[in-house]
């Protein structure tokens, strides 16, 4: 067999005869058919044919590398039965071309067929010797670039490296192979390991290196490891685009423009990477040149096999024309990007989030925000989207609402701290949050963070945040000044449009709808009218302006230009649900229930309205109109009974806290009867809707239902008193209607009789207080106890209910006038009139026979009168005459007193002995001497002797109850005169306690009989002068002795 050598740089064919070789430089390599004729002419061996084959790849010359493996390959099979080793090389050769084609190709079925051709040459090796480590490394880095495969070729380099552990390209395949399973520093060891072994490895084995060490957070070793790759190779376009990467995240205007720089100089030198051309299109993204963007997420999108790397590109192109207002294509690459790498790859689940919200899929956009704050649990935006989705879409059942609101109030308060208390668009959303429960709070949270600009001049408010501004001013009825925020904000759109028209014209839109609303509640109709058709000549589909066309048209009693308007609007957008609501509400107002009726079917039969609140209730309360209409078959009441209990019962299944459901179906239950749990229904209602006037009026009608009327007048006053419906004549009646009810005949004259003040052309309050004087006049002549001034009132009450019922009489003698107070019969009126003319007879009888009565009943006072004064003169007269007696006869008594005093003042005087008044100076003290020398020799009569004990005993009472004495000089004469006999009684006493022979009385009583006075008289005379048994004498002289006396 003929041998090969090679010299240098050159190749030789041995001959096979002759020992010569055939000699040929590498460099001037014949056509590939020569070679081929020579190898096969001189039977070489199969390692020349691979060194052939090398030589011509390493000219590029791709396809005589192919040829001449491919022929080897037959030449070799015939030779050597097709096992031979160097066989399994050339196989192997053929393979990795393929693989190598099979990468570079960017068609998959091109790609495919190149990767199908690796697989069958790997087959065909695999038959030969599997086991063969180069011939593993081929088929472990085929199962690397495929990328499905990546447990087969880590078990493939796993068996090289435990066969030979310095095998380098084993390790590396390794190493890329712990990359991708993110086992960074495992794959980081192995780059190590390889660099030790070969320091002057290929640049590629660094550049390993600085993406693990990226990928570990090593962010500035990475950059020296990256920097160490362009010193090997200058324009490595793999460093350049990570280096750029790295400049890009310092995020600093030198960094950013060395990074720019880096990413084009890296693309220049590589338009194949694909991941320059993703880095490309991001920072074309960040400059909003969205369209160059685009292309380069394009041409990444062509150039990678990567899932990851296709994935962002997905991505990347969906965000540009996210921005570019193409939503469906947007959405469309995004779910590629998610389907390629699942849920983890949040930034596409975050884009198609908003797009969905944009497309108002609220329930689907809440899902994917889930999803990316599941795997980023901290992020800030997705909290704020979640807070903006749960408050526009609370959820359908109860238990989704309460978990929604519960995280709604979680994220707030995690978010409203620090620097995010002036984040314009959290506190927009927070006070949406809490207008649904309290509006006033709404607006100062608004009102806050407008201040907090307004303070610092040099900070200017946005135009979104001061619209906010003025809708809660709106919102709250503050309309003056909600129309001075939008006047200024339109002022201030005009510096806004140079920096960006699309979104100025789009704010415009908003805020002049915002000011028509303003002028319209403020009045200036017309004013309202040429905004709404201004919006209309710039965007003709803004249908809310028709609608409020309409609304005015309406509102002026125009609602023929009103369903005109309604009309146009269903007739663009026949799912309008609130066009076809405001042309269902615009029926029902002209009683039309039929038409109305089918629109509020319209708006169920739409599959995503079939539960619609507001439709279900109105079809409910046509039915119930149908209750109340006057000459209506009343064998139907139970069927609309039925139907309209159906509808607000599906209110309530689909919104169970609907309160006007529930009070309509207390209506219906108070019409069947049912009025206990009527009232039940009203009294919950009233709790639900405090601040609504008719859940408090309603209540009040059931308890009068029920005819608990005290509670009903009650309930009545306090809703006239808290809603100020002090005018209302419908509620006035209905007041008046529970007196009248409970027999209170004067509260309901006084009720009605203001309804009437209220509104003066209502023929049914007036019907009403007419008949209200018809029986007040007539309980007045049935009393019979009623005066002159009663049945004058009634004269009045009678005529003035004729009076009315007269005119109603003469007013109802049209259809008009018939259809509108159609309640009120005509005959009726003329009938109740005559019986009025009726009574007024009767009341002027009865009023004559009471003038006759009060005529005789005054004649019969005067008589009596003069006889009580006859009566009261004799009664003084009689009076006087006996006080004039009395006055005598103590005057007499007096006298006579005096004239017994007189005689039996020298009987009582006793000489004075000086011895004994010498002895008994001796017994007595000292007070008793000087007393005998004052007497000046005259003897104390024993009366009045006894009048000094009685003094003295006196004082002593005196001092212990001087109160009790103050009250009995108080008393009258009476008083005294008992006294005086009581004193009388304790001198009788004394005199029998003391040591006296005789005693005097004399009787001060006045009452007593003319014979006790004689009596005492003769008694008076008969005894002799008293003698005293000692010689105690008073000091007291005899005027003294007398005055005591007296």
């Amino acid at each position: 067999m003929a041998e090969t050598s090679s010299n240098g740089s050159g190749l030789v064919i041995p001959k096979r005869y002759g020992g010569g070789v055939i000699e040929y430089t590498t460099s001037t390599l014949p056509e590939v058919d020569i070679i081929i004729s020579e190898l096969l002419g001189e039977h070489c061996r199969m390692s020349l044919w691979y060194d052939f084959a090398l030589a011509y790849y390493r000219q590029k010359k791709y396809d005589d590398f192919q040829t001449i493996l491919e022929k080897g390959i037959e030449y070799g099979q015939k030779e050597h039965d097709g096992t031979s080793t160097d066989i399994l090389k050339l196989y192997d050769a053929l393979a990795s071309y393929q693989i190598l084609c099979g990468c570079k190709e960017t068609e998959k079925v091109k790609k495919a067929q190149h990767f199908s051709k690796a697989t069958t040459y790997f087959n065909a090796g695999d038959k030969i010797l599997m086991f063969d480590q180069d011939h593993l490394l081929g088929r472990a880095y085929f199962c690397l670039y495929e990328g499905l495969k990546m447990d087969q070729a880590e078990a493939q380099f796993k068996f090289v490296i435990n066969t030979n552990e310095k095998n380098v390209p084993a390790l590396l395949g390794y190493a890329c192979v712990l990359y991708n399973k993110k086992e960074y520093k495992k794959s980081l060891e192995m780059y190590k390991k390889v660099l030790r072994m070969c320091p002057n490895s290929p640049p590629y084995v660094r550049l390993g290196i600085g993406y693990c060490l990226h990928k570990l957070g090593y962010v500035e070793k990475a950059r020296v490891a990256f920097e160490r790759v362009l010193e090997l190779e200058e324009n490595n376009s793999h460093a350049l685009t990570a280096l750029a990467v790295l400049d890009f995240n310092k995020n600093t205007l030198e960094s950013t423009s060395v990074a720019a720089k880096r990413l084009v100089k890296s693309w220049k030198e590589d338009n194949k990477n694909s991941v320059t051309a993703l880095e490309m299109a991001n920072f074309l993204f960040l400059r909003t040149d969205y369209s160059k963007s685009e292309k380069y997420a394009n041409i990444a999108l062509h150039l990678t096999e990567s899932s990851r790397l296709k994935a962002e590109s997905h991505y990347m192109v969906g965000r540009c024309l996210h921005q570019k207002g193409e939503t469906d294509l947007a959405i469309r690459h995004y779910n590629i990007a998610i389907n390629s790498c699942g849920t983890k790859y949040i930034q596409p689940l975050f884009g198609l989030g908003q797009l969905l919200v944009k497309n108002k899929e609220f329930e689907k956009a809440i899902e994917c925000f889930e999803k990316v704050l599941t795997d980023a649990p901290n992020d800030v935006n997705t909290k704020k989207a979640l807070i903006m989705m749960y408050i526009r879409c609370p959820g359908k059942n109860m238990d989704i609402k309460n978990k929604r609101i519960a995280a709604t109030k979680k994220y707030f308060s995690e978010l409203l701290t620090g620097e995010n208390l002036l984040d314009v668009t959290l506190v927009v959303e927070h006070a949406r949050f809490l207008e649904k429960t309290n509006i006033s709070l709404a607006l100062k949270e608004i009102a806050r963070i407008v201040d907090m600009y307004k303070k610092n001049e040099n900070d200017v408010i946005p135009i979104e945040l001061y619209n906010n501004f003025g809708v809660y001013l709106y919102m709250n009825k503050i309309y003056i000044e909600a129309n001075s925020v939008f006047t200024e904000c339109l002022n201030r759109l005009e510096e806004e449009r140079s920096k960006d028209t699309y979104y100025s014209n789009n704010l415009e839109l908003t805020l002049t709808f915002n000011l028509a609303r303003t002028k319209e509640e403020l009045g200036y109709c017309n004013d309202a009218v040429e905004l709404y058709k201004c919006l209309l000549k710039w965007k003709p589909n803004y249908y809310e302006a028709t609608l409020r066309l309409g609304r005015i048209a309406q509102k002026r009693g125009d609602s023929r230009i009103a369903s005109k308007h309604y009309e146009e609007v269903i007739s663009r957008d026949p799912k309008n649900v609130e066009a076809l609501i405001l042309l269902g509400c615009l029926y029902m107002e002209r009683k039309d229930y039929k038409q109305a009726q089918k629109k509020f079917e319209d708006i169920l039969k739409l599959p995503e309205h079939k539960s619609n609140a507001f439709a279900c209730y109105a079809l409910g309360n046509i039915w119930l109109e149908q209750l109340y209409i006057p000459n209506r078959n009343k064998e139907k009441d139970e069927q609309h009974v039925m139907r309209a209990f159906e509808m607000y019962s599906k209110v309530l299944r689909y919104h169970p806290k609907n309160v006007y459901a529930a009070n309509c179906i207390a209506i219906l239950l108070a019409f069947n009867g049912n009025y206990e749990e009527a009232r039940e229904c009203f009294a919950e209602v009233r709790e639900n809707l405090f601040d609504k006037k008719d859940a408090w009026l309603n209540l009040a009608h059931v308890y009068g239902m029920l005819k608990n009327y005290l509670n009903s007048t009650q309930m009545f006053k306090a809703a006239i008193e808290k809603f100020g419906l002090n005018n209302d004549c419908d509620v006035l009646m209905a007041l008046a209607r529970i007196y009248w009810k409970n027999d209170d005949y004067n509260n309901a004259k006084e009720y009605m009789a203001q309804a009437v003040n209220a509104d003066n052309c209502n023929f049914y309050a007036r019907y009403n207080l007419a008949k209200i004087y018809m029986k007040i006049g007539l309980k007045i002549m049935e009393s019979t106890k009623s005066s002159l001034t009663d049945l004058d009132s009634a004269i009045g009450y009678f005529t003035e209910a004729r009076d009315v019922y007269n005119v109603i009489y003469h007013s109802l003698n049209n259809n008009e006038m018939k259809y509108k107070w159609r309640y009120i019969n005509r005959d009726t009126a003329k009938e109740e009139a005559s019986k009025c003319e009726d009574y007024l007879i009767q009341a002027n009888l009865s009023r004559t026979k009471a003038a006759e009565f009060e005529r005789e009943k005054e004649e019969c006072k005067i008589k009596q009168k003069e006889m009580m004064m006859k009566l009261e003169e004799e009664r003084m007269a009689e009076k006087k005459s006996k006080e004039e007696k009395d006055l005598e006869r103590l005057k007499r008594l007096r006298e006579l007193r005096n004239e017994y005093l007189n005689m039996t003042k020298d009987a009582l005087k006793i000489p004075t002995v000086e011895e004994k008044k010498k002895s008994s100076s001796k017994k007595e003290g000292g007070s008793r001497r000087k007393k005998s020398d004052v007497n000046d020799g005259f003897i104390v009569s024993e009366e009045e002797f006894e009048e000094e004990n009685r003094k003295r005993k006196q004082k002593r009472k005196n001092r212990k109850n001087r109160k009790e004495q103050e009250s009995q000089v108080e008393n009258s004469e009476s008083d005294n005169d008992n006294e005086e006999k009581k004193q009388e009684e304790e001198k009788d006493d004394n005199l029998q306690k003391g040591k006296f022979k005789s005693k005097a009385y004399i009787s001060s009583d006045s009452e007593s009989s003319e014979n006790e006075r004689k009596e005492d008289d003769n008694k008076r005379e008969s005894l002799s002068p008293p003698v005293p048994t000692y010689t105690g004498i008073s000091s007291d002289s005899d005027d003294s002795s007398n005055s005591s006396t007296n």
